[in-house]
């Protein structure tokens, strides 16, 4: 395995090997996840700094030629949603450490299902060595489990199959998020007497239905109340064309100084508060604490004042999804698994 030139010397694992102190077969397992050879967490991140030192790259071809791999893994979702640019980000870095290109792939227009049929044409031409899809987090399609399985390609839903057996599949620790956010609110406002209000919002082209990540930061935010001897506040909004009108709530909420927080469940809804919240004379960070139970839209630090959120950690859940499709592809991922992160507490000067 070589890498592009530096100068006139080319760098190959043996430099990579010899900066991180190890053998060749440690940086050949730490790229690979090579069957045997265990490596500890400590080397595993040795060897990715020589890497990242000595810009070290896999001769992706070469080493098809040698593992029988085509060295590009399928990454399924849609491009415009912003949970899915998030999770490639992660799947580049992991994909890039072990020599891995990254080949995207849409579900299409009303042809999700062929779409995904596709991929698996792709896995038996030995054109991609593994799966990794972006789903709803309600999503447990039998069908599709039964073909991957049959098939027998290296596969991760993050997201989809939270219940589910017989899949490998990453999901966000949403129930956890939650709770770690009334920890917080609670830290910040020691004499927090009530609940802070949970404001559920929900998409009118879903027709209100609730999906199972909705329900976990739900039964999240009733444990934490519990925990902290308060009784449960929700109230649902409806966002439509993606927007939510909040004038009458600000306006309730002007009468009621000083108020608990508000603990809002999307971060995409808090612009339209924040502007309704000025529109009734009301200071975001004084006269309304807001926190957001998410970061998806990545808006806590171009609001102003800044946003106080529990971010779900998407990135990570990408590399973490291609570690495992290629422990899978090395035949050491063991039976399907569900791994869950947890959530990044990012304090900001709403609540």
């Amino acid at each position: 395995m070589t890498s592009k030139s530096t100068g006139s010397k080319r760098i190959t694992s043996q430099d990579v090997a010899k900066l991180a102190g190890v053998s060749r077969s440690v940086v050949s397992a730490v790229l690979n996840g090579t069957p045997g050879i265990g490596v500890s967490e400590r080397t595993r991140e040795n060897v990715l700094s020589a890497i990242r030192e000595l810009d070290y790259h896999v001769d992706a071809r070469a080493r098809g030629m040698k593992t029988g791999r085509s060295m590009t893994l399928a990454a399924f979702g849609d491009t415009a949603h912003p949970l899915f640019m998030r999770l490639l980000e992660g799947m580049q870095r992991a994909g890039e450490a072990a020599g891995y290109h990254l080949l995207l792939s849409s579900p299409g227009r009303g042809r999700p299902g062929e779409a995904r049929s596709e991929l698996l044409e792709l896995y038996q031409q030995r054109r991609i060595d593994g799966i990794v899809t972006l789903d709803d987090t309600s999503y447990a399609d039998a069908q599709w489990a039964q073909a991957v399985r049959e098939v027998g390609v290296p596969y991760v839903s993050v997201e989809g199959y939270a219940e589910a057996e017989g899949i490998h599949s990453v999901h966000a620790d949403y129930r956890g998020s939650m709770e770690t956010a009334l920890d917080y609110l609670r830290a910040n406002d020691p004499g927090l007497g009530a609940a802070p209000e949970y404001a559920e919002v929900f998409s009118a082209s879903h027709g209100g239905r609730v999906n199972e990540a909705e329900r976990q930061r739900r039964q999240g935010y009733e444990d934490g109340c519990r925990k902290h001897g308060w009784e449960p506040v929700v109230s649902r909004h409806r966002q439509q064309g993606g927007r939510v009108d909040w004038a009458d709530w600000c306006r309730q909420r002007s009468q009621r100084k000083p108020a608990p927080p508000v603990l809002v469940n999307w971060s995409s809804a808090v612009p339209d508060l924040y502007r309704a919240a000025r529109a009734c004379g009301l200071s975001v960070g004084g006269d309304l604490r807001v926190m957001a139970a998410d970061n998806t839209i990545q808006g806590d630090v171009l609001s102003v004042p800044t946003l106080s959120c529990v971010e779900i950690p998407y990135a990570d859940m990408g590399e973490a999804a291609v570690a495992n499709v290629l422990r899978q592809a090395g035949g050491e991922a063991g039976p399907p698994s569900k791994l869950r992160l947890p959530a990044v507490l990012k304090p900001g000067e709403s609540a």
